[in-house]
């Protein structure tokens, strides 16, 4: 009946959505492009819009953050998501401020859109960009960024964007990691102050504090730096078998080192009915930033595509990646040093290429 229920509220979520959008369609005037190029040495307040509740969405805005401070080094950078893994930018020195606009906007408080958009208008930023997905129009990301009021509201052009954006840029075509994908609305935005930047790794934050908690919690489980850390989730099309993985942490005891097995809530629960190599540690269920400290203690990180395997490259570990049911080149970090990538290519990945992969790797760290 819950299931019943929750499909039930979905589709009407996603109806009141169409109706909304071709209202908001119907009565807009279509905005009016800016007349002169964007000043850089003019800029003082940005505001990136990204409503998002996946870790590795958020991880991949922090390249463009770090250009932004570049191109317009007397702005102040804000970002503006949903209500999840806002923990992302903590620390991070090209963000000066964060808000949050929860999924649930309206409730438990319905004054909470109109007091955020009072602010943000408040704030009387110069440029707004929508850093939602190149080829998937978001209605929230756009709408809330023409309503930020600034002069120049920048979008990828798909969907209705042209209601809502004065500065369209077309989604990029050909194979582009998706961190340079977003770093197109800023060449678009600033064509001569950001035509040759070049997106670099995401980039997460941990405090001293923070990172001696991690070595901390890591030696407790009687690991040294010399140890690897595996993550045995993501979603279902994603997942490598985890008998896989328990195999290839069994290949790694016998060489020597000790391994951590990180698993978000679904893997715990299939995982507790399956015998782990003596030797591997089971970690337990931490927040956010407790699990990027210890994570970030690894020598290594094997992994599927999930949210992990981004902040494990924000934090600078080196990665065996393997990809099953998303594109590599779009996610994967091949073109990183400290990284390597396996792309299944719809078959099964042995046991036997992922550690190939892993010892490779550690030969060269």
């Amino acid at each position: 009946m819950s299931g019943l229920i929750k499909d039930g509220a979905k589709r009407f979520e996603r109806a009141g959505s169409r109706v909304l959008r071709a209202l908001l369609c119907a009565v807009l005037p279509r905005p009016t492009p800016p007349a002169a190029s964007l000043d850089p040495s003019a800029v003082r307040r940005v505001l990136i819009v990204r409503q998002d509740s996946r870790l590795g969405n958020l991880l991949f805005l922090t390249p463009l953050l770090k250009v932004i401070r570049e191109v317009f080094p007397a702005a102040a950078t804000d970002v503006l998501i949903s209500d999840a893994y806002g923990e992302v930018f903590r620390h991070n020195p090209n963000v000066a401020g964060l808000l949050v606009l929860p999924k649930a906007m309206f409730w438990p408080d319905p004054s909470l859109p109109w007091r955020l958009l009072a602010a943000v208008r408040r704030s009387r930023y110069d440029l707004a960009i929508d850093a939602s997905a190149a080829q998937s129009f978001s209605l929230s990301g756009a709408l809330i960024t023409a309503l930020t009021g600034a002069p120049r509201t920048v979008g990828f052009d798909r969907g209705d964007a042209r209601t809502f954006l004065n500065t369209l840029v077309p989604p990029p075509q050909g194979p582009l990691h998706i961190t340079d994908n977003l770093l197109c609305l800023l060449r678009h935005a600033a064509p001569g102050a950001a035509a040759g930047a070049v997106a670099a790794q995401p980039e997460f934050f941990l405090s001293p504090a923070e990172r001696a908690e991690g070595r901390a919690l890591w030696t407790s489980w009687g690991l040294a730096e010399r140890d690897v850390a595996i993550f045995v989730g993501a979603r279902a099309e994603k997942r490598w078998p985890i008998g896989n993985f328990l195999e290839l942490a069994g290949r790694i005891l016998a060489s020597g080192r000790r391994c951590a097995l990180f698993a978000g809530p679904a893997e715990r629960a299939l995982i507790s009915g399956l015998k782990a190599p003596a030797g591997a540690f089971l970690a337990p269920a931490l927040p956010l930033r407790g699990f990027a400290a210890a994570l970030a203690q690894a020598r290594a990180f094997i992994t599927g595509d999930t949210g992990p395997m981004h902040l494990a490259v924000a934090l600078g570990v080196p990665t065996v990646e393997i990809f099953q049911g998303t594109e590599p080149w779009k996610f994967g970090y091949a073109h990183l040093p400290g990284h390597r990538l396996i792309d299944a290519g719809g078959r099964e990945v042995p046991v036997d290429e992922v550690w190939r992969a892993l010892d490779g790797l550690l030969r060269t760290l």
